[in-house]
């Protein structure tokens, strides 16, 4: 299946491991990812299936989403921890109008990557709860657009 467009999401603000070694959303980060999900919804964004990493402030994150766009498929994809191989993941996003949510250096990289054929670029700095729109333009991905929680306020 060709791919239309693809979103990806950093998950929201984590409690310190310190704190909790599993890492929960903190209630910011809960709140800032509501506020994220609510403004998608507004906006139409159209969702079709949510994937994770597995991590629990990744499922948190997408749980909140899929709660709020009445997505009932959410899915833990492979390749899709901090520092997994983005060629890996970029390999395997195949369903249109799905919701990656992902983590850090991993998503950075692996927009570069969609979008230049290189990992070592920098292109984009991901921020908590922060949705990046991709749409697929031959064999390269072009940004649509970019939100973060900061542009809501």
């Amino acid at each position: 299946m060709t791919i239309s467009r693809v979103y990806l999401v950093q998950h929201g603000l984590a409690v310190d491991k310190t704190e909790n070694p599993e890492r929960p959303l903190s209630k910011a980060g809960i709140q800032q990812t509501s506020m994220m999900a609510d403004t998608l919804l507004r906006a139409e964004v159209p969702v079709s299936s949510i994937f994770h990493s597995g991590k629990l402030r990744a499922l948190q994150t997408a749980v909140i989403i899929a709660n709020t766009l009445g997505v009932p498929d959410i899915s833990c994809a492979d390749g899709m921890s901090p520092n997994d191989d983005v060629t890996l993941l970029a390999q395997n996003l195949k369903v249109n109008n799905a919701l990656y949510v992902g983590h850090l250096p991993q998503l950075d990289k692996l927009v570069t990557h969609l979008v230049t054929g290189n990992v070592n670029d920098e292109l984009i700095k991901f921020k908590n709860s922060g949705v990046l729109c991709l749409s697929k333009q031959d064999k390269h991905f072009l940004i649509n657009w970019y939100l973060t929680t900061d542009t809501l306020d």
